[in-house]
């Protein structure tokens, strides 16, 4: 038993070890600041890089956000655009990709907005995707098959990209939620406060008039 579960064990280290690069995060970036998050493409046959990003912070501008991804090179090879909230990407590459975030200008030569002095979170995302076997394109029902797996790709594209904009619009119900609380929670607070000060008020009242009808009887 101890044998099997020891294979099992290792099978699974196997799968996690060769299981292609796939994640939805969210981070806070600093004013000012700049963050990077590295996936590698295995060599040979180039992959499938994709990903997408969206500013959490509906109550503040995009204007600042930059996000550019870079290849083993450090050559831009995708980059945001001006005052975008949210983008996607999609290259072919093989090596060490970079996807940075930037919050506000960081030099001279930065397409983005001025710092504010507010952070930023931003939700983001970075695949790698092998390429699919049956691409060879011998034959006619070869080019076929290829084109399929080819739209299929996009179609399994195109659903991970929108779960990743799901999970951010679950970030944002969430930071709602959070912030209708604590609301409410001050609202009843000081409610509960205004009550309490509203029938010491009354008490002291009613005292006052009782002590002066009292006074003015013995009069």
């Amino acid at each position: 038993m101890a044998k099997y579960l020891l294979l099992g064990q290792l099978a699974l280290l196997l799968w996690l070890q060769f299981e292609p690069a796939s994640g939805a995060f969210s981070t806070v970036i600093g004013s000012g600041e700049e963050e990077c998050y590295s996936v590698i493409a295995p060599a040979g046959t180039p992959s499938t890089i994709s990903g997408n990003f969206d500013a959490l912070d509906d109550e503040l501008s995009a204007d600042p956000i930059g996000v550019v991804l870079y290849d083993e090179r450090q050559t831009p090879i995708w980059r945001s655009e001006r005052q975008a909230s949210e983008g996607f990407f999609s290259v072919y590459g093989t090596g060490k990709f970079d996807l940075c975030i930037q919050n506000g200008s960081m030099g001279s030569d930065d397409y983005v907005a001025e710092q504010d002095g507010n952070d930023r979170e931003v939700g983001f995302a970075i695949r790698v995707a092998l390429p699919s076997r049956g691409r060879e394109e011998a034959g006619p029902d070869d080019r076929l098959n290829a084109h399929l797996i080819e739209l299929s790709d996009k179609l399994l594209e195109g659903l991970q990209t929108m779960a990743d904009h799901q999970e951010y619009m679950r970030e944002r119900e969430y930071r709602h939620t959070a912030l209708a609380d604590v609301t409410f929670n001050r609202v009843v607070q000081w409610t509960v406060l205004e009550a309490i000060v509203l029938a010491l008020i009354s008490l002291g009242q009613v005292l006052y008039l009782k002590k002066f009808f009292e006074v003015k009887t013995y009069l």
